[in-house]
């Protein structure tokens, strides 16, 4: 699909499209067979990282095992920590192979969504509502960057540590594990390169794809969360400049039925494509929200204890910085939801503080239909059941932190 060149729609879009582009989800793609293969690929890849160690010891595909991210992480059943962030790799692949899979297959409300986008970019003519549109973009941007930025940063210390920790650091002190046993990094675990014979020059090889397969993770991760993110701020954009025009409608005396009924057509249009954002998302988030529970209870938060009782300085930056993703993970899409909310709760209150006091009778009272409507909230749901926003991200924040300070009473007694 051919898309505009202005700069409203570059500065709002292009961010999105860097990320799903690669994976196959851009929704202002041609859906032929070179973008289905672009998915196919980035799921076949994310599939093989997530192989644990029987799979690669039983698997006859070894050159294929050459690039499974992490693969000393999985092959250690003796160390904790390793088997933790084991943990946190499936968990993660199994979120970007979701994503990536319903943003491709179910894509529907998103094709909808960017067309009405490109759209709207087209008729973007006075400067209130290119300055409104252009602040929600600029929202969008932000979120964009934010969880990329810690993913890329958490990628990034997951391969640096095992460099910058040196040979003597010893994750946990009470484990069974020896110096002689821990393994050797950066490099492979000695179990996999004696199992694959791999020669020692390929180890920088090996190392550098295990990095691009971190990244391409977080990219079918967050990048899904940056496409929904950006599309749910350009349509509380939308909302905003409804309420601008149902500000205005009253200005003049003529076509007012007309503008009115315009901007009521306008209303169940936005409400639609809520809607079907509603239904592509609702599945998705059930699983985030579940493994991001699981992962800041059970995984994370677990190991950033054990790393404090143990002064482990390497492996608190490490579980800290994942914690922080994945709260900020959970806050964008607890914000957008409260975001979207009060938008269009406040599009009925607009309506109503117009002068619609000096239009005839029969057209004030329909208004009362916008109020009507109004009143049934508009609201991010995981399942078409649990409502996401503000209150959902402080009762999961005020659960994850009692539940930890349980684990460290347990730990330090």
């Amino acid at each position: 699909m051919k898309t505009p060149t202005n700069k409203d729609f570059d500065y709002a879009m292009t961010p999105i499209k860097v990320l799903s582009w690669p994976v196959g989800t851009w929704p202002l793609q041609t859906y032929n067979f070179v973008s289905g293969l672009r998915c196919a690929i980035s799921i076949v890849l994310l599939f093989a990282k997530m192989c644990k160690d029987k799979i690669t010891q039983y698997c006859p595909l070894q050159l294929l095992m050459l690039l499974i991210v992490n693969t000393e992480m999985y092959l250690d059943h003796s160390d904790p920590e390793k088997n933790l962030d084991a943990l946190l790799f499936i968990a993660c692949g199994i979120l970007a192979i979701w994503k990536t899979l319903c943003f491709r297959v179910c894509c529907s409300g998103l094709v909808s969504n960017f067309t009405s986008a490109l759209k709207d970019y087209n008729e973007l003519l006075e400067q209130e509502k290119r300055t409104i549109v252009r602040q929600h973009a600029k929202m969008g941007r932000i979120a964009c960057a934010s969880v990329i930025f810690f993913s890329y940063l958490d990628s990034t210390i997951f391969t640096t540590i095992p460099m910058l920790a040196g040979e003597d650091e010893v994750a946990f002190s009470k484990s069974n594990v020896t110096q002689e046993d821990s393994l050797n990094y950066p490099i492979p675990s000695e179990v996999t390169l004696k199992f694959l014979q791999v020669p020692e020059s390929l180890y920088v090889v090996i190392y550098i794809t295990e990095y691009l397969f971190l990244l391409i993770t977080s990219t079918g991760n967050l990048g899904g969360d940056s496409l929904f993110f950006g599309i749910m701020f350009h349509l509380c954009g939308q909302a905003e400049v409804l309420k601008v025009d149902f500000d205005r409608f009253v200005e003049g005396t003529e076509n007012l039925s007309q503008r009115f009924n315009a901007l009521v057509l306008r209303h169940q249009e936005l409400l639609r494509l809520s809607e079907q954002l509603n239904e592509t998302i609702s599945l998705v988030m059930v699983i985030q929200l579940f493994l991001s529970c699981i992962l800041i209870c059970t995984t994370e938060g677990f190991q950033c204890i054990l790393s404090l009782s143990n002064n482990n300085i390497v492996m608190t930056v490490k579980t800290f910085s994942v914690v922080t993703t994945l709260l900020i993970q959970l806050f964008a899409y607890s914000y957008i939801g409260e975001y979207m909310k009060n938008q269009f709760d406040t599009v009925g209150y607009r309506a109503y503080c117009s002068d619609w006091y000096n239009i005839p009778c029969d057209l004030s009272r329909d208004i009362i239909f916008v109020l009507m409507r109004s009143q049934n909230p508009v609201q991010l749901k995981a399942g078409s059941f649990f409502v996401v926003n503000m209150e959902t991200y402080m009762g999961i924040l005020k659960t994850s932190m009692s539940y930890l300070s349980v684990l460290r009473v347990m730990v330090t007694s």
